[in-house]
């Protein structure tokens, strides 16, 4: 083991005796037993596990291990302390396992390590992708500590090895040192050369339990080839989804009597959300509400003219009574108030200029004449009327009904219209002609809608007085070819979309379950291009009819072209789940012996949020 302490010659051998001597010293302090040692109740520990103290020093040390570059925001971000803490924790019953199992670290094994230059810090298992980040981050900050190359550090992640090579050699003699070694324990542990070895043969012993639990982990090639084509085997789908919202608004047919009979069998429903809307609606002294309708920044005149006439279409419904708040409810592109019935408040002065000079000028109980323009969108502004509550509440009692039956059909209607959709794509239709032929019996002639003005700005001037007739920018006029809105143009309903590219073990798209994503994928690996999902599959606010749009399967000769790099991966990640595992179980079991000290672990703050890169300090 110590060959190279083997010299001829009188000053070799006094070389020798010095050095044998240290060796000793180094020995000495290695205690096979100290892991099971029962603190007095009255040391102060950081944690207790099964009665035995982590004394603070021991947390110290690991901290410092862990990262010795790092900064307080570096801390902060990994959450080094605690992850430090569980480490010890783990090490500990991972270190009673090997009681359990038999395994056992030798002082010649422990002294080989360190002679080699070699240390090692518990990293918590638990959670392989945490535990791998802070592996890549702890490697990397011993390379730019200029302990190991960058290299050598990627081998060892590559590996989860946490032993960490350190050198211990003098510089010039290329040969282990026990000064430099003394040098390197204080400054990575801030420990005694003999504490340090007691923890590092803990550690040990700890890493022959993890090796014996991922060792035996192997993949054979064809366990490889089904993982290999589930994650490179491809499907892409044409998906249109039919929202509920825009069915319930367009789709669903009640006459007076059919809400009556509704709203006579849902008498709890009703009485709840008038209450609660109520709540909103109720008209407040000096609030301003408002109904966004979006616009994009570039936007084409087309595209201002589809919004103008979403906005002219709300406006319609105010002035034929229903109350402003339950229009915001529905048409509104702001989620936040639209929530509340549109309502921002009483205090303008965190608005745009024009939302705020619009709205500043409205006496109680007045709407804008037009609507607003914003670098958002096109706005409706309304001021409250305390005195118009009784008033509000009855309109809010009338159109409440209908807009939860409508509410509720909406369901039933989005998924009728998507399955009609479907039945047009099987009959040879294009997606785009399917979604038109199904939207057409929706798309109502009702009577003309005023269109909306674009007000001219009330900006104030930059002298704080109201700008001159003369310089007031003119009135814009609504484009003369404003895009009625209906079914058809209203942009939440049916559109096609393609999806990327996804995997076996991929999300087709936004919005679906669990048992959605397996129907859609199961679906799309075992059908052909062109086909159609038997039934419209439900997602959080939508029926969507999907369409295979192509499907290609990994092939052999690619595989084979990246066997080796694939197997090794996986077999890693195998190897980190059964760790994984098994530190859990060992976890829970030893809950109730676990005791912690939180404050230890809670890290420092960054004053004014500014980072701060410093070294932290010792905990």
């Amino acid at each position: 083991m110590l060959s190279f302490f083997r010299q001829r010659g009188i000053s070799s051998v006094l070389y020798g005796i010095i050095i044998i001597g240290t060796i000793f010293t180094f020995v000495i302090g290695f205690r096979p037993n100290a892991g099971s040692k029962t603190a007095p109740l009255s040391e102060t520990c950081v944690a207790r596990v099964r009665g035995r103290c982590i004394d603070p020093k021991d947390f110290g040390a690991a901290y410092r291990s862990l990262m010795p570059s790092r900064s307080a925001e570096t801390s902060r971000r990994l959450n080094l302390k605690k992850v430090a803490l569980d480490g010890l924790i783990e090490r500990e019953l991972l270190d009673d396992e090997a009681k359990r199992l038999g395994i056992s670290a030798s002082d010649d094994e422990l002294t080989d390590q360190l002679f080699a230059g070699f240390i090692r810090v518990s990293v918590p298992a638990a959670d392989p992708p945490t535990a791998q980040s802070i592996l890549s981050e702890m490697y990397q900050s011993y390379a730019r500590a200029g302990l190991v190359s960058r290299e050598v550090a990627q081998a060892h992640f590559n590996d989860r090895d946490t032993a960490i090579p350190v050198d211990f050699r003098d510089p010039k003699t290329k040969a282990f040192s026990m000064k430099v070694y003394d040098r390197q324990v204080r400054s990575l542990s801030n420990r005694s050369t003999t504490e340090f070895r007691e923890g590092q043969a803990r550690e040990l012993l700890a890493a022959k339990v993890r090796d014996a639990i991922r060792e035996p982990i192997r993949v054979s090639e064809s366990e490889a080839w089904d993982v290999y084509s589930r994650q490179y085997s491809t499907a892409s789908v044409t998906w249109i989804p039919v929202k509920e919202s825009w069915a319930a608004r367009w789709a669903v047919d009640g006459s007076a009597a059919d809400v009556a009979d509704w709203a006579k069998s849902h008498a709890d429903v009703l009485a709840k959300a008038i209450d609660d809307h109520g709540k909103d609606d109720a008209p407040k002294a000096g609030h301003v509400r408002h109904i966004l309708v979006s616009v994009p920044a570039g936007a084409t005149d087309d595209e201002k003219a589809a919004a103008l006439g979403k906005l002219s279409w709300a406006a319609s419904r105010i002035k034929n009574g229903e109350p402003f708040a339950e229009v915001a409810r529905d048409m509104s592109d702001d989620p936040g108030s639209a929530a509340r019935g549109g309502d921002v408040g009483d205090k303008t002065d965190g608005f745009v200029g024009p939302f705020k000079a619009a709205a500043d000028a409205l006496k109680p109980g007045e709407t804008t004449a037009g609507a607003v323009e914003t670098q958002f969108g096109y706005h409706l502004i309304t001021r409250d009327d305390p005195s118009k509550a009784a008033e509000i509440e009855a309109a809010v009692k009338r159109s409440l009904p209908r807009a939860l039956f409508a509410q509720e059909r909406g369901t039933e209607a989005a998924q009728h219209v998507a399955k009609s959709i479907a039945d047009a794509i099987r009959s040879g239709k294009a997606p785009e002609d399917a979604v038109h032929a199904a939207i057409a019996p929706y798309v109502h002639t009702a009577g003309k809608i005023d269109a909306l003005k674009v007000l001219p700005s009330a900006e104030k001037s930059d002298a704080g007085a109201d700008a001159s007739a003369a310089n007031a920018p003119a009135a814009k006029a609504a484009p003369p070819q404003m895009t009625r809105f209906d079914a058809a143009s209203d942009s939440s309903g049916p559109t096609a979309h393609t999806s990327s590219a996804f995997s076996r073990g991929g999300d087709p798209f936004p919005g679906l379950s669990p048992d959605g994503t397996e129907s859609v994928v199961t679906f799309a690996f075992a059908g052909k291009a062109g086909d159609v999902m038997p039934a419209p599959v439900r997602t959080t606010d939508s029926y969507v009819t999907v369409v295979l749009k192509d499907h290609k399967e990994a092939t052999r000769e690619d595989f084979l072209k990246n066997r080796d790099t694939f197997a090794e991966e996986l077999e890693r990640a195998k190897r980190d789940e059964a760790l994984s595992l098994y530190v859990k179980r060992l976890r829970e079991q030893a809950k109730d012996s676990i005791k912690i000290d939180s404050s230890y672990t809670q890290e420092a703050r960054v004053d004014g949020g500014a980072s701060n890169t410093e070294e932290e300090d010792e905990p």
